[in-house]
């Protein structure tokens, strides 16, 4: 069976499991509709692997040979196919344009619900099937260049389109609330349009004004859940920043964000020099040496660790 049809099989079965009150079938939906977009990508990269390669772009491995001509050329070697980073890597040096921020949304609720939620909510699901439905629609025509009623077939095109403009009217209007905030952060408004119940995983959140409060709690509309805006303030920065942070580390730079020494939360957004969810600052010169502050040491203090080093060396002797 080709891997188009097994694309289109997995977001059928998806679609169908999606219906189902059980448990074990939401999660199935999760798997199969995730599991049907990779296939949609690894589609592109066989269509795009050259004849008599193996499928190379699929494969993990990818192994130089020589032909009959004494021509050096590249065959895929083995049954593992690639995984999402290797698809992300080929995708960008061949210029194939995929909605990657979309794409991690689905993968992040996809990841969630198998690892961390012990409840599931339908809502989840809706939002990851409304992330998908344009995911799945653009890159079928763009990348494929392929009809997305006629691949998916009308039944199954009918139904994601159904979940996904419901879902879009109710999604919106709590978007919409969300967004009126003035959170005081760039960094923070832009985290908040990722933001989701830490219970059920729905992103239907509604603001509920707290009495003295700074920033108001979030109740989900889906199971219930409250949440201060403490804990879903520094949620949402940590899941902005995390891979970001990571990939700066590993480059040999900075963290972008680090613990605020004045709330303890992992919320100081150093380009702004304050932290999203307390609003205190950092000294980022050293007021001794003149020296920028490493993020590492940031602290209520206005020295670098060098200069607190040597102080404190100075006063020991």
């Amino acid at each position: 069976m080709s891997l188009i049809q097994n694309a289109v099989d997995s977001i059928a079965n998806g679609l169908s499991d999606f219906g189902s009150k059980d448990r074990k079938r939401i999660i199935s939906a999760v798997r199969n509709i995730h599991a049907g977009i990779l296939l949609l990508f690894k589609e592109k990269l066989q269509r795009l692997s050259p004849k008599g390669s193996n499928d190379a772009l699929i494969k993990e491995r990818i192994v130089p040979v020589i032909g009959p001509k004494g021509r050096v050329f590249f065959v895929g070697k083995g049954r593992k196919t690639v995984d999402v980073r290797g698809i992300q890597e080929r995708f960008t040096s061949l210029g194939i344009s995929v909605d990657w921020k979309r794409f991690e949304r689905v993968n992040t609720i996809r990841n969630d619900i198998e690892h961390y939620y012990t409840a599931i909510h339908p809502d989840a699901i809706r939002k990851m099937i409304s992330d998908t439905f344009i995911l799945i629609r653009d890159f079928i025509k763009n990348e494929l260049e392929e009809d997305p009623l006629e691949i998916l077939g009308q039944q199954n095109w009918k139904k994601l389109l159904e979940v996904s403009e419901v879902f879009d009217v109710e999604f919106k209007e709590s978007r919409d609330v969300i967004d009126s905030i003035d959170w005081k952060s760039d960094a923070l408004t832009e985290a908040m349009q990722e933001v989701q119940c830490n219970e059920c995983g729905s992103p239907l959140l509604l603001p509920v004004a707290r009495a003295g409060g700074i920033k108001p709690a979030l109740r989900c509309k889906s199971c219930g859940e409250e949440r201060e805006f403490e804990d879903y303030g520094e949620a949402a920065i940590k899941g902005m920043y995390e891979g970001v942070n990571f990939r700066s580390i590993k480059d040999g730079g900075e963290e972008l964000t680090t613990t605020c020494p004045h709330c303890f939360r992992d919320a100081y957004i150093v380009d702004e020099e304050r932290c999203a969810i307390c609003g205190e600052s950092c000294e980022h010169v050293c007021s001794r040496c003149g020296n920028r502050i490493p993020v590492s040491e940031l602290s209520d203090g206005d020295i670098c660790g060098w200069c607190q080093h040597m102080w404190e060396k100075m006063m020991a002797e």
